[in-house]
């Protein structure tokens, strides 16, 4: 196979990613939001015209990172690898200060260790070394890096255009003892089909994670506006051209959501911090502390969407008394959310589903901090009749 460069100057190649199970609920955004997404292992891949990455950045609620696809080569061995490294358009993210940090990714490639990747990129750029970035997922990128993939003898090379991890709006500086991402939320939001207009309820809230993202969902708010983005350092960088952008993304938002939001929580300690997180996202929400096994709606409120993340049960003395707190959950949806549809991110134990007693409907694969879960939608029954 004779050496090319494949690489798109005039077009952008975008490989969004996502937190595992998310990928559905990335595409559905990213179609909506007028993009043509193609759905892959771990994200969506997007092409479009230049500012590609900074739109996705600025508008893509459940992605975890935006990466700009510098371009793709055979690699069958280190010399092929080190020409390839040498013809990428580096130019576009780097202006050859500093140096760049490298993850590395081999996937049935015949280079067995990253150590050979850095040196023929040392080799390719003139470096005296490259230094290997830690997993993006757990850190944020520091200066520009570069993510290079050999999947067979195929080298892909990417750079990070987001920075922080794009679940770090902002708003979230405390988190309750059950913290759940912001692009996870979102994401189970998306996949219970929220349309920001009907209500939203989450009975057990915790730091306000749902109902902050379902708010700016119904706000039509973009993620990205109160955040700095890596792509902010690249060369020729147009800080006119994305304060312009940033103001017609700005504009298109509602001064308020257009649904009811009401959050609920035994814990006051959670709900201060709800309040607290809201009122850094520049939103109210109706929080009241009730328990979940007798927690009361206003009349004529829904249907809607009843969406909850409850305990796991890691935590010392939990695991005996979740069964009951899932019997009880599922009993007051029934008593007080008949006719509402439910998401309910669970662990994967069929027991605590059992217990939850909620009927079949869609139950999908998701991860919550490394956890295997099961995100369970339903429309809620009535509740059962006494014997």
């Amino acid at each position: 196979m004779p050496f090319q460069v494949t690489n798109v100057q005039q077009r952008e190649q975008v490989f969004v990613s996502a937190l595992p199970g998310l990928e559905p609920a990335v595409e559905a955004e990213a179609r909506a939001l007028g993009f043509s997404p193609r759905k892959v292992e771990g994200g969506v891949e997007l092409t479009g015209g230049p500012g590609l990455h900074q739109e996705a950045n600025l508008r893509l609620r459940t992605a975890s990172r935006v990466l700009l696809r510098l371009g793709s080569f055979p690699a069958p061995d280190v010399g092929a690898l080190t020409k390839g490294l040498a013809g990428l358009p580096l130019g576009r993210v780097w202006d050859g200060k500093g140096t760049p940090r490298l993850a590395v990714t081999l996937h049935r490639a015949r280079l067995k260790g990253p150590d050979a990747v850095l040196a023929a990129a040392a080799r390719a750029w003139g470096l005296p070394s490259v230094e290997r970035a830690g997993p993006l997922d757990e850190e944020p990128s520091q200066g520009l890096t570069l993510l290079v993939r050999l999947e067979g003898d195929t080298c892909t090379v990417s750079a990070d255009t987001s920075g922080e991890p794009l679940h770090r709006r902002g708003y979230r500086q405390e988190v309750s003892r059950a913290p759940l991402r912001e692009t996870l939320a979102a994401g189970i939001l998306v996949l219970a089909g929220y349309d920001g207009v009907e209500p939203l309820v989450d009975p057990m809230c915790g730091s306000g994670t749902f109902l902050i993202e379902g708010a700016w969902m119904s706000q039509r708010r973009a993620p990205g506006l109160s955040r700095t983005f890596a792509f902010e350092a690249f060369p020729g960088f147009d800080a006119a051209g994305w304060a312009a952008r940033k103001a017609r993304v700005e504009a298109e938002a509602l001064p308020t959501p257009r649904a009811v939001l009401r959050g609920h929580d035994l814990n006051a300690g959670s709900l201060g911090t709800a309040r607290r997180n809201a009122r850094r996202a520049g939103v109210t929400l109706t929080l009241e502390r009730q328990d979940v096994r007798t927690l009361a709606l206003p009349a004529g409120l829904g249907p809607g969407l009843v969406v909850a993340n409850p305990p796991y049960g890691k935590r010392v003395g939990e695991a005996e008394d979740l069964p009951g707190l899932y019997q009880a959950l599922g009993a007051t949806f029934r008593r007080a959310f008949t006719g509402w549809r439910a998401a309910v991110l669970v662990p994967e134990d069929a027991g605590l589903i059992r217990a939850l007693g909620l009927p079949e409907g869609r139950s999908l694969p998701v991860r919550n901090g490394g956890l295997r879960c099961r995100l369970l939608l339903c429309t809620v029954p009535p509740a059962r009749p006494r014997a």
